[in-house]
């Protein structure tokens, strides 16, 4: 076989993996497998985009965490009527069974 051919062989794995590569970028696949995201990844992934807004226009620091659908928000609040506030919305948030706050009242 001649060296041209040899080369030609050798390079065409490479080839192939490069293929496969750009597969990885398909807007498909990057669909499947965001598809098997947990319901508490879901919900904390919401609580995340609905408490933010709130907490950064009241001055409170929020950070919620999820198991089983219970949602504990942790942080701080100027204010009870905000904590209040952020326990009610974080409890309309499809999937959550019930919100326990560990906030801490802190004054400006």
């Amino acid at each position: 076989m001649k060296r041209s051919a040899w080369i030609f062989l050798l390079l065409l794995p490479l080839q192939a993996v490069m293929a496969t590569d750009s597969l990885l970028m398909d807007p498909i696949a990057e669909h499947v497998a965001v598809s098997h995201v947990s319901d508490d990844e879901k919900i904390a992934w919401e609580l995340n985009e609905v408490l933010k807004p709130l907490a950064d226009g009241s001055g409170s620091v929020v950070h919620p965490s999820v198991k089983a659908g219970m949602v504990w928000l942790k942080g701080s609040s100027p204010s009870r009527d905000t904590v209040r506030h952020l326990l009610e919305v974080a409890a309309n948030v499809p999937g959550v069974r019930e919100v326990r706050s560990e906030m801490l009242i802190r004054p400006i």
